[in-house]
């Protein structure tokens, strides 16, 4: 049986404020485009929602303590005993709560600030195993703002209606993406207008050992996804720049920074 307070991190005890905080910690945590090289990073990021689902639903709670604390067991149907809800059913209620997609929506502007993957085809995808759209706001809401934090550095997030010919522009493209290993190289000369910056949070070990993580950018043929190594021994408070990965112009194309900072 699952245990979903450990997959949490929280405790019986734990109330639903605790468990939202942490649910927003190990989202971010583990979200695939930061674990590129785990092989259960997808299932890790789907299984900390399942948990999120249950343990903030008090009738699911209730039945799923009393199934834990009876040392339920799975049936041959896939289910546990005193507790019938497989992960699909998990999720789909859980997308359906009001309070779990505003939370949800504030996950995905942190997704976009660090330069990953947050459409509503990569929600689609992750969760429900890219079936079609069932919940609509949430997923449209998804779909509209993942571009907007491919900000320009130095320029705030731009004006509604750039931003809106970026979000068509990069919607357009999210069937052709390209993967590229890149190096970054830390920077400290100022940013220019036609570059782009994300924030990227790190745990103090991860900032210490080393990480590499994905990010997606938009490039001259359509979306990018880069492969991209935090080197060893990398401060909070530096930018690591990838050099002509920002925005497109006439002129060129700048820089992508990547802002790092501790979780």
């Amino acid at each position: 049986m699952k245990d979903y307070y450990d997959i949490l991190g929280v405790t019986p005890d734990s109330d639903d404020e605790q468990i939202r905080k942490q649910y927003r910690k190990l989202a971010m945590q583990c979200h695939p485009d930061r674990n590129p090289d785990d092989a259960r990073a997808e299932e890790n990021f789907k299984e900390i929602a399942e948990a999120y689902g249950v343990l903030t639903d008090p009738l699911k709670r209730s039945q799923y303590d009393t199934a834990r604390a009876t040392g339920g067991t799975y049936q041959e149907n896939g289910y546990q005993e005193g507790f019938s809800y497989s992960q699909e059913d998990i999720l789909k209620d859980l997308f359906r709560d009001p309070r779990f997609q505003m939370m949800f929506q504030g996950l995905l502007r942190e997704f976009q600030r660090s330069g990953f993957r947050s459409s509503s085809r990569f929600v689609r995808q992750s969760f429900f195993g890219g079936k079609g759209l069932f919940i609509g706001g949430l997923f449209l809401f998804g779909s509209i703002l993942g571009p907007q934090l491919l900000r320009s550095a130095g320029k705030g997030t731009g004006s509604k209606k750039s931003l809106l010919k970026d979000v068509g522009n990069m919607f357009g493209s999210l069937l052709g993406t390209s993967k590229q290993q890149t190096d970054p190289v830390e920077q400290p000369r100022e940013p220019s207008p036609d570059d782009l910056t994300y924030l990227m949070k790190l745990t103090p070990a991860e900032l210490q050992q080393g990480k590499t993580v994905q990010v997606v950018t938009q490039g001259p043929d359509g979306q990018e996804m880069l492969k991209v190594r935090i080197p060893p021994n990398s401060r909070a408070g530096s930018k690591l720049r990838l050099r002509g990965k920002g925005k497109v112009t006439k002129e060129g194309r700048g820089n992508l920074y990547l802002q790092l900072d501790q979780i």
